[in-house]
């Protein structure tokens, strides 16, 4: 079983559903040049190769050497370390990762700035989440992954932290947000991993109706 990844170059940011859609058309062979050449992908190939060489064991089969889209099958064990070094790879060529497992687009085409950011103790970032990733990602912390932190794009964002690793008790979650200054900053706690995921789902849909479902003290004082 392996985990794979595909790298290609996008002029301007693109959907998950986009970069989809391309990857079947391509390995249908319904459009053959749906990816273009591009000089940055050989490029990011050779760089990559550096560090995980061809016949090392990170790879479930060799990249292939191609100039317009690069094909990565990972060993399931190195997923995590692989999957890291690509992606800042290919952000560093300015090129676009796409992750089918999951539908994960990241990074996107350079200068695309995501609306959202979820960050986790363990774990990629994860740029433009859906309510569902967030879920996941919720229901899945526990003492090696405490917390994430949901920020919006102007720095504004909420964070679930969980158990004594993030200050609260044994089973419990410690909700936060912040509006931008450090006084602006408010803690609560509940036993509920339902309302941990509204209060990062609130917050991506744009509501505050979270402020009024708890009480709040101010993180500093």
């Amino acid at each position: 079983m392996s985990f794979d990844l595909y790298v290609w170059h996008e002029p301007e940011p693109i959907t998950p559903a986009i970069a989809e859609s391309k990857l079947r058309r391509w390995r249908d062979e319904e459009e053959p040049g749906v990816f273009r050449a591009h000089h940055a992908v050989p490029e990011m190939l050779s760089a990559l190769l550096e560090r995980f060489p061809q016949d090392s064991d990170v790879w479930s089969s060799g990249p292939a050497p191609s100039d317009a889209i690069l094909s990565l099958s990972v060993a399931w064990p190195r997923a995590g370390e692989v999957g890291a070094a690509v992606v800042a790879l290919a952000r560093e060529h300015g090129l676009v990762c796409y992750e089918p497992q999951t539908h994960l687009l990241n990074p996107n085409a350079a200068g695309h700035i995501a609306g959202f950011t979820l960050t986790s103790a363990a774990g990629p970032e994860l740029p433009d989440p859906t309510p569902h990733k967030i879920e996941q990602r919720v229901r899945g912390l526990g003492p090696d992954n405490h917390f994430l932190i949901l920020e919006r794009a102007d720095g504004w964002f909420v964070q679930v932290g969980y158990g004594p690793a993030a200050g609260a008790d044994p089973g419990r979650y410690a909700l936060e947000y912040r509006e931008g200054a450090p006084e602006r900053h408010y803690r609560t706690e509940t036993p509920d991993v339902t309302e941990a995921v509204r209060l990062l789902t609130d917050f991506l849909s744009g509501a505050d109706s979270y402020k009024r479902r708890h009480t709040w003290r101010p993180l500093f004082d």
